[in-house]
């Protein structure tokens, strides 16, 4: 099976996951947060909250692979405007990390009501870390996800 597959798979379901889930971007306006596998365009990095999907290790054994799959969260917490509001700041540093965790109840919730993906089953051990702030206004999390997926037989292997 397709790790490439296995990470689409991830993204069709992170993108149901978060349908409804809007976020605050350098402008202050209310956007959907970007998802993208792999690596992030430029765009991300300037001021957009953000979701990446990397797959991170791939271990292939007899008749089944383990693949580790890091969900990254970025989200901005405010606009640049309202870093002159100190009752705006006030509020962004005590619940910027909700963001960030609400993110994660969302994805916990659609991944563990079915840990069958099509191209891989997810292991109900999951690791969800959120860093807070970075450099604020900026907030950042983590889920580590493992994956078991069917291992590719060998050509004229006898079962």
């Amino acid at each position: 099976m397709s790790i490439r597959n296995l990470e689409e798979e991830i993204k069709k379901r992170i993108k149901e996951s978060t349908k409804g889930i809007k976020l605050i971007d350098i402008e202050g306006e209310y956007v959907d947060p970007l998802i993208e596998i792999g690596a992030l365009p430029k765009k991300a990095a300037k001021g957009n909250p953000y979701i990446l999907i990397q797959t991170t290790y791939v271990g292939d054994e007899a008749n089944e692979s383990d693949v580790e799959v890091a969900v990254l969260y970025g989200t901005v917490g405010m606009s640049e405007a309202d870093h002159r509001n100190e009752e705006k700041m006030k509020q962004t540093y005590a619940y910027g990390h909700w963001d960030v965790i609400s993110i994660i109840d969302k994805i916990r919730e659609n991944f563990l009501k079915d840990t069958n993906f099509n191209f891989g089953h997810l292991k109900r051990k999951m690791k969800h870390e959120v860093f807070g702030e970075v450099k604020f206004p900026y907030y950042l999390g983590e889920s580590k996800l493992n994956f078991t997926v069917a291992t590719v037989a060998p050509q004229d292997d006898y079962l």
